[in-house]
Order: C-alpha cells, then sequence, then structure tokens
C-alpha cells in the first residue's frame, strides 16, 4: 500500500525527509482537531440552543382516555352535553368559588357541569385549583412546578408568579411538582375550565398531602390576602365512598349541609368519625376534606353565601351498582348581593311544558284505574333531576299540593310521583275520587335549587318561594302564593311560620330560623 511505503520510505532513507513530513502530518492533524473541535462545538451549541426552545416543562395528560376520552371531538362533545343540559335555574349567580366532583365523566360530569356551567359568562383569568393526593401523602400543599398542562382540548398554562408569591406567604406551601403527575382530581377538572373559560385562562394546581385542617386554615389565609376579582377558586372533591344507595343520600345530606353553613370543624369531626368506623362500608364522607375546608374558611374571609347547585350519586347514573357508590355534589360561594342575579326559570319550552302536565294527568287517571304507569318521554330535559311541586286546584280552590326540592329520580318520574302524592296523599284532603279528576286543574312548579339567605328583606315577593326551618320543624311557600293572596313580605312570612313551619307567626325573625330562597317556573293547564 503507498502508505506504508512512503512510511517505509521515509524512515530508512531520508531522515531530513521524515522530519519534515512529521511536521507536515502534525500540521495536518491539527487542522483536524480544530476542525473536530468546531464540529463538536457547533452540534453542542445548537443542540443548547433548541434546547432553550423546549426546555417547557409540560405535565402530560395522566389519566385521558381513562376518567375522559383522549380524543378532542369525542371529549368537546361530551362538555357540549353535560353543559346543555344544565337548567338555567341552578346556576343564576357568579361564585368565587365552586366544589365539584373529580370521578370518570361518566359517572360525575354532569354533577361538575353544574359547578362550571355557573362560570360560563365570567371574566376569570385565574383558577387556583385544590384538591387532595390520592397517591402520595406529604406535609403542608404541593404547588405545581410546570409551566403548561396538557389536555386534549390544547395547553393551559401554569401562573408560576402566583405561586412564588403564594409559596412565599407560608413555609407548608412549596412547589412539588411529584404528586401531581399521575394525579387525577385535578386534572379531570381542566378540559371543563377550558371550555368554560378557554385556553387563555391560568392555573394554580394545588395538592394537600394530608388532612391536616390547620394547613388548609393557613391556604385560606394566604390566599384571601391575593387573589382578585378575576380569580376562581376551583376544590375538587367527591363525597361519601362506598356506601350503598340510601345511606349515600342521607350522609350527603348532612355533609352538604355542613358546608353550606360554613362549619369546618364540624366536618372535620364528623369525617374522623366515619373514617375511624367504617361503618356499613363508609371510607369517607369527603375525599378532599382539607381542600372543602379551605374553601369554607376562605368563604368565612370574604363573607360569601352558599348554594348547592346540584347533587347525584354513581347510582344515580348506574342503578345496578346502587350497592356501593360515591356522592357527589356541585356548590357555589358568591357575594349575597348576587342573589338579585337569580333569574326566572324556564326550564321547560311551551311543549316541554305540555308533556310534563299530560304526565300528571296520565298517572293520576291510572291510578283510578288500577293501571300502572311508566311516563315513556325521552328528551333530556325529562331525564335530569330536578325538584317538582304539583298543585291540584277544583273549581279555583286548593285540592292538593305536593313537592319535593332534592329528588332521587328524573324529572319525568318526579312529576308522576309528586302527581300522585298530591292526589292521594295530601293529609289535609281525602284522596281524590275518580268523579272528580274532570274537574281537577292540573298545575306543576319546576323548583330551582335552594338559596340560603340571612336577610329576609332580600326576598321579592311573587318571584321567591321561601323555605324555613327551625329545629325539626320546617315549611314552605311557593312564590305565587304571595301573588294570588295579594300579601306583602310579612304577611308571606309569617302565614309560613304560623300554617307551615307551626310555630310564632314571626319565627321568621329567631336568629335560630334558617331562611331559604328559590324560583319557580309554573305552568297549568288552564
Amino acid at each position: 500500500m503507498n502508505c506504508g511505503y512512503e512510511y517505509k520510505k521515509i524512515i530508512f532513507n531520508n531522515k531530513k525527509s521524515l522530519r519534515f513530513n512529521i511536521k507536515k502530518s502534525n500540521i495536518v492533524l491539527g487542522v483536524v482537531v480544530v476542525m473536530v473541535i468546531f464540529c463538536f462545538w457547533k452540534i453542542m451549541f445548537s443542540s443548547k440552543h433548541n434546547e432553550s426552545f423546549s426546555t417547557e416543562k409540560i405535565r402530560q395528560m395522566a389519566v385521558a382516555g381513562q376518567f375522559y376520552p383522549s380524543d378532542f371531538v369525542e371529549l368537546d362533545k361530551m362538555l357540549n352535553g353535560f353543559l346543555q343540559n344544565t337548567s338555567s335555574s341552578a346556576v343564576g349567580v357568579m361564585p368565587q368559588i365552586i366544589i365539584v366532583p373529580h370521578a370518570g365523566y361518566i359517572y360525575s360530569g354532569q354533577v361538575a357541569a353544574f359547578g362550571f356551567k355557573s362560570l360560563q359568562a365570567a371574566s376569570f383569568s385565574r383558577a387556583v385549583i385544590i384538591g387532595r393526593s390520592h397517591q402520595h401523602y406529604f406535609e403542608g400543599v404541593a404547588a405545581d412546578g410546570n409551566d403548561v398542562w396538557q389536555t386534549p382540548l390544547g395547553r393551559v398554562a401554569v401562573d408560576k408568579d402566583f405561586i412564588a408569591k403564594l409559596t412565599k406567604m407560608d413555609e407548608q406551601i412549596k412547589i412539588n411538582s411529584h404528586p401531581h403527575q399521575t394525579e387525577h382530581c385535578l386534572e379531570v377538572e381542566i378540559p371543563f375550565l377550558q371550555k368554560v373559560l378557554g385556553n387563555d385562562i391560568k392555573i394554580v394546581p394545588l395538592l394537600f398531602g394530608n388532612d391536616e385542617i390547620f394547613v388548609a386554615q393557613k391556604l385560606a389565609d394566604a390566599l384571601a390576602k391575593i387573589i382578585d376579582d378575576k380569580t376562581v377558586v376551583i376544590i375538587s372533591s367527591d363525597l361519601s365512598h362506598y356506601p350503598e344507595y340510601a345511606m349515600a343520600k342521607e350522609l350527603d345530606q348532612k355533609t352538604i349541609e355542613m358546608i353550606l353553613d360554613l362549619d369546618v370543624e364540624k366536618l372535620h369531626q364528623e369525617n374522623r368519625k366515619a373514617q375511624e368506623a367504617a361503618w356499613k362500608g363508609v371510607a369517607t364522607l369527603a375525599c378532599a376534606e382539607p381542600a372543602i375546608g379551605t374553601a369554607m374558611f376562605l368563604a368565612q374571609k370574604m363573607g360569601l353565601k352558599s348554594q348547592l347547585l346540584k347533587y347525584a350519586n354513581s347510582g344515580d347514573y348506574f342503578p345496578e351498582s346502587k350497592e356501593r357508590v360515591v356522592g357527589y355534589a356541585a356548590i357555589a360561594f358568591f357575594k349575597e348581593t348576587q342573589y338579585s342575579l337569580l333569574g326566572e326559570n324556564n326550564l321547560l319550552n311551551q311543549t316541554e311544558q305540555e308533556i310534563a302536565l299530560q304526565i300528571a294527568r296520565k298517572a293520576i287517571q291510572a291510578y283510578l284505574q288500577h293501571q300502572d304507569y311508566t311516563p315513556a318521554v325521552r328528551l333530556p330535559v325529562f331525564q335530569q333531576k330536578q325538584g317538582v311541586f304539583v298543585t291540584l286546584k277544583k273549581q279555583g280552590h286548593l285540592r292538593g299540593c305536593i313537592g319535593n326540592f332534592m329528588p332521587s329520580v328524573a324529572l319525568a318520574e318526579n312529576i308522576k310521583q309528586m302527581a300522585l302524592a298530591a292526589a292521594f296523599n295530601d293529609p289535609r284532603f281525602l284522596p281524590l275520587q275518580p268523579s272528580e279528576l274532570k274537574d281537577i286543574n292540573i298545575e306543576i312548579s319546576i323548583l330551582s335549587p335552594l338559596q340560603k339567605i340571612s336577610d329576609p328583606q332580600l326576598i321579592e315577593v311573587g318571584k321567591h318561594g321561601v323555605y324555613i326551618k327551625s329545629g325539626n320543624q320546617s315549611g314552605v311557600y311557593l312564590p305565587q302564593v304571595a301573588t294570588e293572596l295579594g300579601w306583602d313580605r310579612e304577611q308571606f312570612l309569617n302565614s309560613l311560620c304560623e300554617e307551615k313551619v307551626g310555630l310564632k307567626r314571626d319565627c321568621w325573625k329567631d336568629s335560630t330560623a334558617e331562611l331559604f330562597v328559590f324560583t319557580v317556573q309554573a305552568f297549568s293547564e288552564k
């Protein structure tokens, strides 16, 4: 080979030439080394330069395809369906804090939609989302350290400046992304948030690592100092875990009352009892109790009022699994002055009103004929759960009136049941006779959720129905009662106390009495 030949020639025949060629080789080698270094430097620089565009820390989806659809079109369609299937009466306020559930969308998505629907007309630019880790135990609160969160609907940015302020305010709040990476409770809220407020919303993801109530107090103290009117606080929590259906309704009702009353200590004590006793399969009354506690402490500091927007449990959506259910509630906290925002309740259009009245009459007629009757209507509005009163009048005089606020059945079935109760179970009247049916005029009142108030002056006569609870006694008047009898506010409340609650006429002035208002969509056959 030429290279070998030349090498030998240089060595054995020409030492001077050898020295020259060695120098030449060193120069060539040096040039090669320089080129290699340059190329390596260029590659490294290019890599670092590109890294500057790819160092954005992204919290990837952990439960898409499990808790909610991973496909954009499918997810968007599901969210639209949930939001469209919420009654207007339930979202008449603009909350500053909401509590929503976080199970798989097929279980709790419809309940969560009631909470998020209330934000749809808002102009919030920041959402503080608080939950309790299901997988990790740690002290204090973990604030996520990523830059953005990814969902099938796109990305939302983490408000790192807000988090920096928060962590400086209390040593219990630390940046710790690890618990967030596979946790579902905050992730499932993000698509709803994107749907109602858009992808420009900034998020502040926070996770509790245990149930220490003093940490909830500290977080509420810190938030109260730095949140503004552009900030909404979203609490992610389910209610009772794993009792059977009827017990879940009873337990959840008590838990909801404690939350609405802002009684943090009582909720904490009752939840400890439930967890320690594990009675009849009850694992907890609320899986994110410290997050809920934060909302309650914060509502106290901000002087907010509370309202239940929607309640259901998994057994309502999967009746075949009622022996072991999980409870869900959407609850709003808002300024009391926002009661004026509670608009008219127009859940049913004209055709749907006619269908509702037909259901009531057919139910009564079938009962009188000793026949079974099941409403066959399949319209979506009749599948949701809504409070109803059915009033029967004969020649203009009351012949029966029965209703409920928190039904466990769909609207169509509830109308049927209340119609039968008004006709045959109102203790003030004898059961309706077949000969009377032709003279009966049926009126149906679709109810909004109850809103607790502290000032009776907020009651608008003719618009608001009123429910008074005092100790173990309670009573309710529909808003049309005051209109029909020409009463003012005081006459309305005095009669309610005396005739319905069974107490002295001015019981509504007593500090122990609880007052709730609601609106109705009332319609009748004539």
